[in-house]
């Protein structure tokens, strides 16, 4: 199986961040959950970016954009030949 480098954008990590202090303030517990929930899921995108995600709709733009839920936060990721830009990270209100 392909292996993918994941890059994270600077947009990326400052919400990332932002999430775990926002959780962190009510339950340190539940921001280690989330934190890890992410993190894995970020992981996992190294190796098979298109599972269990659904194509995002930007059609000004060029690319397989995509998302993917983790927690309850979505992530929006590009991917590129041989590497995965992950772009931002949501709070996914279903």
């Amino acid at each position: 199986m392909s292996q993918y480098k994941v890059l994270v954008s600077e947009r990326a990590e400052e919400a990332f961040r932002t999430l775990i202090e926002k959780v962190a303030s009510t339950s340190l517990i539940g921001a280690e959950d989330a934190r890890m929930a992410v993190m894995n899921r970020m992981r996992k995108l190294g190796s098979n970016p298109i599972h269990q995600s659904r194509k995002a709709k930007f059609s000004s733009l060029n690319g397989d954009y995509r998302s993917i839920l983790a927690w309850n936060y979505r992530i929006y990721y590009k991917v590129e030949d041989k590497r995965v830009v992950i772009l931002d990270l949501f709070l996914d209100k279903g």
